[in-house]
């Protein structure tokens, strides 16, 4: 065998952990360390100065720990106390902290007040009766009689427990009075008691953490607890175990249904005798053959060794605790690189000593804290259970015969909450994490159990949880939108986090088709919708770089994250169910890259499916031979993304924006989308060739030394690389960093009649500047429009200005990476010198496209070396750690690049140009002679154009204060509009861009449950016709017509930015019955 891959795939994971922990152990900001007031790992006497226990005894024990190799054994009789007087850091944990972003992870800006608190682990080796509990005073006396704070523990537990205390929510004294200079602490065991605890990783801080979970040991008392909190764990659990299961069950079908669920999901895995998964040449055998070496180097690295009565071995926390001990792990560390690899050496290879590595490591586990009612503290990896969960899938007979089976069920239950299926909230959207990383993991804890009634109404209420997910969400909430717009975040993500989720749904769909559980008609249709979505959106398999938030690099779904998705809803069992869906399928099939899919083949974040995903691929792909069909031609638009798409023969554009309901760009960690602040600013896309190569392909790859701050068809500042390059720092008001930013503007989205459209974009930078001014400049306005009709696009754009006299604003035309082999002209000339200044003309650029500006704008173009970045990550399945230097590398590149130059504090400057598609160069003469459209009107009220060999008047109407040109001459609001008319007939297409959400703040820190979980209303708009029309066909939304001094009044209902064709014709006199 050829062992170059899995070699490789081996030194990568190795490689990840150790700069990870280099990372996370040398490298951590200081802000996290500045927080700490005191910390105690019980390594040495001196930890315990001043630490006294009363009818009981302390002294260091290396049988457990959690930090270093010891911990602090408290043995204890009844009535036992331990008093500290004059502890260390106290003081600094019980003041004020005095405002800032204390977290790397989910950094926020916290103004001044009382944060602090505590964070320690307990152990014990058998669970004990009763609370132990903690008084926090001004001195010792204090500390015993009338303390500031107490908190007290559940003893209910054995193994590790996280204990993460805020003072002032979650342990203050009601009515206490007395000083607030906190000195002495006291714990008391409860009466009747005695025994052993251990402790050890004791931290005092001046900021605990929101992130923090209440659990089966100590319940928080958050103040900004928001009911969507994704931190917050035990309620589900408390309502799982209060649920009382009494159905009557057919054991005998319950059986058969739950097995052949389970077949499907263990084939999806596995696969079968056959080797159909090889034709498709993932290389997904040297893959997981790589993983499974390194699984077995990694589990050396977890030092875990069993005595009689404990399992020990590296200290586990979470990824989401930023003060974890120096010879500590992490979830991601720890468990991702080595469950699911030992689990499939067992089950392929029949490798016993893996089995036996990973039944150990299950104990090591559940010794750790990672079990039924604890969680380390916080819960990030709750989103990270499929590897762990398809690990116990594979080995549930050997558990079951080890009696384990049940233990490791019920921390399934715990952590996968599935409790929240029983009491489900349908007036919100599900968090998209919680579905790709959670929905397969709550299957097969359902199929774990045994088959009885309470099987049996989980499998029911999976069921109706899952076509809850499915269904389109309110507001802001995850997940689908009524255009089929995937959320997270509060906004649209149509790759990862939403394209996960969806696949997963698929899969789901798939496993229960036929059986009692399978999904409703109307999840079946939503899911095909959003997957026909995808496609349309579209180019090959590459989308819009702004529309997938903080990972615009990774802005392909269809090869990788929903390729199996396709599959799955084109099938039910072995058979092809939707030949539609199919064929779609087989079209992406022939242009994706094999190599893409494998993420979705090993689970992490999500999964889908290992050999037999494969398998059933390639046996669709077999059935279906040479029939394949790609998306139709013509205009997608979704205003839940302000985003279009447009498709005609070999050509395709899309073009973003943002306004007051779609956010600007996400940025996240060093490396996550650091340079996209622009990406909404009309950035239009276009291409033309073959589709199999992709954006990049043509020379569009924005990590290659592109220009951030001109994106081609986007309004922006031409910036210094280091202008455009911004981390996100919270303050007092953007609280999260200047990120996720709504504007007050309502139009981002566009228009589709037939297969022509238009996108209209009210550019405003509302974001309040920093000092700087630069990247982010309130004075920054644009109106944008874009006419997509035949094998034209238009656009024009008016209002631009600012009051930046240090930057040029620009609107660029393209740029491209200088390629010898592919040449871009203007006028007929190659360009090849530095920048030249012109006064319109026209552009053929490497791809084809034309570009025709007519004279009279000021142009510049030119083949110039230019400083940009490049970065590192581009995708979340990218470790994310805590070092934060080397995401980006300055690049010197040679890049060819055409734009308006509207200059340094422009005022009311505008340009006009069209880019022509589908078209040789030899047949470009009869644009270049005449226009072919009329622009009838462009300022800031509205863009007008009169198409000419169409016939259609195309209307970007941004204020309703003046009176239009055209057929439609009036409108009481902001409107898209498009009106064809022919020989009497006249069809009007109108769309309302205002999705009339409720309004949240500058961006989406925060966001309330009401704002994020409101639907969107309609309205009524009114419109003035030239002339008088009528009603040709019955229109659902047209509410009234009427006719005023010869014009024509219509009302009409207009909702969710949809596009309402609405035909209309002069009455023909002759016809009119007299009688």
């Amino acid at each position: 065998m050829n062992y170059s891959r899995a070699t490789l795939v081996l030194t990568l994971i190795l490689s990840t952990i150790a700069q990870s922990l280099k990372a996370q152990n040398e490298s951590t900001p200081t802000f996290v360390n500045d927080i700490v007031t005191n910390y105690l790992t019980f390594e040495t006497t001196n930890d315990i100065t001043n630490w006294k226990a009363e009818k009981g005894g302390l002294s260091f024990s290396d049988a457990h720990f959690k930090d270093g190799r010891q911990s602090l054994l408290w043995a204890y009789q009844n009535g036992a106390t331990l008093e500290i007087a004059n502890l260390k850091g106290l003081k600094e944990a019980g003041d004020f902290y005095p405002g800032g972003q204390p977290e790397v992870y989910e950094p926020s800006f916290y103004k001044q007040a009382r944060y602090g608190g505590i964070k320690m682990w307990l152990y014990q080796e058998t669970p004990s009766r009763g609370k132990l509990t903690f008084q926090v005073g001004s001195n010792l006396q204090m500390a015993n009689t009338a303390p500031k704070y107490r908190f007290s523990v559940n003893l209910n537990f054995t193994g590790w427990r996280a204990v993460w205390v805020n003072f002032e929510e979650d342990a203050k004294v009601k009515n206490y009075k007395g000083s607030n200079e906190m000195t002495s602490l006291v714990a008391s065991v409860p009466s009747g008691q005695s025994g052993k605890i251990f402790i050890d990783h004791f931290l005092l801080l001046s900021f605990v953490s929101n992130k923090r979970h209440s659990d089966q040991q100590f319940e928080n008392h958050k103040l900004n607890l928001r009911s969507g909190d994704g931190y917050e764990i035990l309620e589900p659990y408390q309502i799982f175990l209060a649920k009382q299961f009494n159905q009557q069950v057919d054991v005998k079908k319950l059986t058969e249904e739950s097995k052949t669920i389970a077949d499907r999901l263990e084939f999806l895995i596995l696969g079968d005798k056959t080797s159909d998964w090889k034709k498709r040449n993932t290389g997904i055998e040297k893959t997981i053959d790589g993983k499974i070496k390194s699984a077995s180097i990694v589990f050396n690295k977890l030092e875990i060794h069993k005595s009689s009565n404990a399992v020990n071995g590296r200290p586990l926390f979470s990824i989401r605790d930023e003060h974890i001990a120096k010879e500590g792990l992490i979830y991601d560390e720890a468990m991702l690189p080595t469950v699911f690899p030992l689990a499939m050496d067992y089950r392929l290879n029949g490798n016993k000593a893996s089995k036996e590595k990973l039944m150990l490591i299950f104990d090591y586990l559940q010794d750790q804290g990672w079990a039924a009612g604890s969680a380390f503290g916080t819960v990030d990896h709750v989103i990270k259970l499929n590897p762990i969960a398809i690990a116990l899938f594979l080995v549930r007979d050997d558990l079951k015969a080890q009696n384990k089976l049940k233990a490791e069920t019920d921390m399934l239950i715990w952590h996968t909450r599935l409790g929240s299926m029983l009491t489900i909230d349908y007036t919100r959207g599900e968090n998209s994490d919680k579905i790709r990383g959670g929905a397969l993991a709550k299957l097969i804890t359902i199929l774990l159990k045994e088959n009885d009634s309470r099987k049996q109404e989980l499998l029911q209420d999976f069921k109706s949880y899952m076509d809850y997910v499915a269904s389109i969400s309110p507001g802001y909430s995850d997940t689908f939108k009524p255009d089929f717009s995937i959320y997270h975040h509060r906004g649209t993500y149509l790759n990862t986090y939403g394209t996960n989720a969806l696949n997963t749904m698929a899969l789901i769909h798939w496993l229960l088709s036929g059986t009692a559980y399978q999904l409703s008609p109307q999840t079946t249709s939503n899911l095909k919708q959003a997957l026909k979505r995808q496609a349309e959106i579209a180019y090959g398999v590459d989308i819009h770089y702004g529309a997938g938030g903080r990972f615009p690099l990774g802005n392909s779904s269809l090869d990788g994250f929903t390729f199996p998705a396709l599959a799955y809803m084109s099938m039910n069992g072995d058979a092809i169910a939707d030949q539609e869906m199919a064929e779609l399928f087989n079209y992406i099939y022939d242009i994706a890259d094999p190599e893409a899919v494998v993420k979705m083949l090993s689970p992490s974040l999500t999964y889908s499916g290992t050999f037999g995903t494969l398998n059933l691929v390639e046996r669709l792909q077999k059935m279906l031979g040479a029939h394949k069909h790609k998306p139709v031609n013509g205009i997608t638009v979704m205003p839940y993304s302000g985003l279009l798409a447009y498709r005609t023969a070999g050509a395709f554009a899309t073009v973003k924006g943002y306004n007051k309901y779609v956010w600007d760009f996400e940025s996240g960690g060093k490396g996550e989308n650091n340079l996209g602040r622009y990406l909404g600013h009309g950035m239009l896309v276009t291409a033309q060739g073959d589709e199999k190569m992709g954006f990049k392909g043509l020379g569009l790859g924005l990590n290659e030394g592109f220009d951030w701050s001109m994106l081609p068809g986007a309004t922006t500042k031409m910036l210094p690389a280091d202008k455009v390059l911004y981390y996100t720092k919270g303050d007092q008001k953007y609280i999260e960093g200047k990120h996720r930013n709504f504007s007050e503007s309502v139009v981002a989205s566009g228009l589709q009649q037939g297969t022509n459209g238009l996108f209209a974009l009210d550019l405003r930078d509302d974001v309040f500047p920093d000092k700087d001014k630069s990247l982010f400049d309130n004075s920054f306005m644009a109106k944008k429009t874009y006419f997509f009709i035949g094998d034209e696009i238009i656009c024009l754009g008016s209002s631009i200005q600012n009051n930046d006299i240090r930057y040029p604003t620009v609107t660029t035309l393209f740029q491209y990476r200088s390629d010898e082999k592919r040449k871009n002209s203007f006028n007929g000339k190659e360009i090849s010198t530095l920048n030249q200044k012109a006064d319109g003309g026209y552009f053929t650029d490497q791809n084809g496209l034309h570009y025709i500006i007519p004279k009279g704008q000021p142009i510049v173009l030119g083949q110039n070396k230019q400083i940009s970045y490049r970065g590192a990550n581009v995708g979340d399945q990218k470790s994310i750690v805590l070092n934060t230097s080397g995401a980006y590398e300055k690049t010197q590149e040679v890049y060819t690049k055409a734009w308006f130059d509207h200059g340094t504090n422009p005022k009311d400057k505008g340009y006009e140009y069209e880019i022509v598609l589908n078209t040789p160069t030899a047949d470009l003469k009869p644009y270049l002679q005449n226009k072919t459209y009329e622009v009838m009107q462009k300022n800031a009220s509205a863009h007008i154009i009169r198409h000419l060999s169409s016939g259609i008047t195309a209307y970007a109407i941004y204020s309703s204060l003046q009176a239009l040109k055209g057929t439609l001459i009036h409108v009481d609001k902001p409107m898209l509009a498009m009106v064809k008319e022919q020989m009497g007939y006249l069809l009007l297409t109108l769309a309302d861009p205002d999705i009339r959400q409720p309004k949240w703040n500058h961006n989406m820190s925060h966001m309330p449950d009401s704002i994020t979980n409101g639907w969107g209303t309609g309205s009524i708009a009114t419109l003035t016709l030239k002339g008088e029309w009528h009603i040709a066909k019955r229109v659902q939304e047209v509410a009234t017509v009427s006719y005023v001094n010869g014009n024509t009044i219509l009302k009409v209902f207009c909702k969710e930015g949809k596009s309402t064709d609405i035909p209309l014709q002069h009455r023909n006199m002759n016809n009119i019955d007299t009688e």
